[in-house]
């Protein structure tokens, strides 16, 4: 069948208008894909416009539909729409979307980050750990909420951990739990802290900043974080600062480092290099002397080590006698008996030359030792060294009862018939003395003769 010239326009008109419908389309950024746009709220979209592409991880996958500005009082805002093209991309909950540019003056673009993946060190107290599904939870606004889940555990040695987080690892071994966040406005700091805790809903990691600091709730109703872009005069305000503060901290330290404070500095550097090369030689010389003298010191350690051993021997000695159960109590028994003898004599002695009474005494004893001396030297006479001992053994026994007889001379109705005993006795001892010396004088002569 022949078709007609008017058919033929007729189909060509309608392929260009339906190419023309197709381009302005195109050109005002609206797409003719049938899936959900989404709709995101931004207090600066930084000249973006409609039909800018939409990028996930490099990738273009959708495109930018509309952008309208709402001024609602306080709450005033721009209102993005855009759709994702390609079919089965899914964006993640809790992903971040930012407004980017290629290049510094290349066209501007809407970046979809997903959840980043990161990492928590946990020392290991248990065999109890997490497994992958666990929830994450993390104190805002004075309440914990569960904010991500595991994605992983393992176990590693402290020394693989990165070096500013091994200090919060007292343990030899830590868990490396990765995790992601997916409540949606929630910028958490780079490097956190956690710890395995129980609650009623099972075990959870529960992470925080390494400083404390407090974190708010993020209050939002979208499903997306969004990060609003940095125009170039922001940033340019934020350089100034910066150059404006390291001016400021250059002049202070300008201020404080004059040349009398450099030259202070080069003459410390300058004693310092001195000290050192003077306490270096000091080192040299003492190792020196340390090597000379290790014999010496040797014999030093091992007399000292001997000492030490017999001090350790005399020490043990000493415990034991004083760990005696009879030493302290006849200690003790005869220290009491000594104070009561002095008691007893005071008086006894006040009635009396106690002086002339004690000199006698003593030197009566003296010439008695030496009677005994002589005769136990130049004698063999058995029978004779017999009464000399049993005279002697009879003169101690009757020191013992004198001594007995002191106790009753606290009795103050028997003091002056007391008095008189000593009286008696004193003269008696004096004339003991000058028997004695005689006596003495025999045996010189006994003594000549054999």
């Amino acid at each position: 069948m022949k078709l007609s010239s008017s058919f033929k326009v007729g189909i060509l008109s309608l392929v260009a208008l339906l190419i023309f419908f197709c381009t302005v389309l195109w050109v005002k950024g609206r797409s003719l894909s049938s899936a959900k746009r989404i709709e995101v709220q931004f207090k600066d979209v930084n000249g973006m416009r409609p039909g800018s592409a939409v990028q996930m991880m490099g990738m273009r996958v959708g495109q930018v539909e509309e952008i309208k500005p709402v001024i609602n009082g306080e709450s005033s805002y721009v209102l993005l729409k855009f759709v994702i093209t390609e079919p089965n991309i899914k964006i993640p909950k809790a992903s971040m979307l930012s407004i980017q540019q290629s290049g510094l003056i290349g066209e501007q673009f809407l970046e979809i980050t997903p959840p980043k993946v990161k990492s928590v060190y946990v020392p290991v107290y248990s065999r109890e750990g997490l497994y992958n599904g666990s929830e994450v939870e993390i104190k805002l606004d004075d309440k914990y909420y569960n904010v991500g889940i595991v994605k992983k555990s393992q176990i590693m040695s402290k020394n693989l951990i990165p070096e500013n987080m091994q200090p919060y690892v007292k343990t030899p071994y830590a868990y490396k739990l990765d995790y992601i966040i997916n409540l949606p406005g929630l910028i958490l700091p780079e490097f956190m802290l956690g710890e395995i805790v129980n609650t009623n809903d099972g075990s959870k990691l529960r992470i925080y900043p390494l400083d404390n600091t407090p974190i708010p709730y993020p209050h939002q109703t979208s499903l997306y974080t969004v990060c609003e872009p940095m125009r170039i005069t922001d940033f340019m305000d934020l350089q100034y600062q910066a150059a404006a503060s390291l001016t400021e901290t250059s002049k202070k330290i300008n201020d404080l480092l004059d040349e009398a404070l450099i030259a202070d500095l080069k003459q410390s550097i300058y004693n310092v290099k001195k000290l050192t090369a003077q306490a270096t030689t000091t080192l040299a010389k003492t190792e020196k002397l340390i090597d000379e003298s290790r014999g010496d010191l040797e014999t030093i350690m091992v007399q000292v080590n001997t000492v030490s051993e017999e001090f350790c021997k005399l020490s043990g000695n000493i415990n034991s006698i004083i760990g005696d159960p009879q030493f302290k109590p006849t200690l003790l028994a005869t220290a009491k008996s000594i104070n009561n003898l002095c008691e007893e004599l005071t008086p006894i002695l006040g009635a009396v030359d106690a002086q002339r009474f004690a000199q006698d005494l003593n030197a009566t004893m003296t010439n008695i030792t030496e009677i005994t001396t002589a005769v136990n030297t130049m004698t063999k006479d058995e029978k004779l060294k017999t009464q000399l001992t049993t005279t002697l053994d009879n003169l101690n026994k009757a020191l013992y009862n004198v001594s007995l007889t002191l106790e009753t001379v606290n009795n103050p109705k028997e003091e002056a018939n007391i008095k008189c005993i000593m009286q008696d006795a004193a003269v008696t001892v004096h004339n003991l003395r000058k028997f004695s010396d005689k006596l003495n004088k025999r045996f010189l002569l006994f003594r000549l003769l054999f």
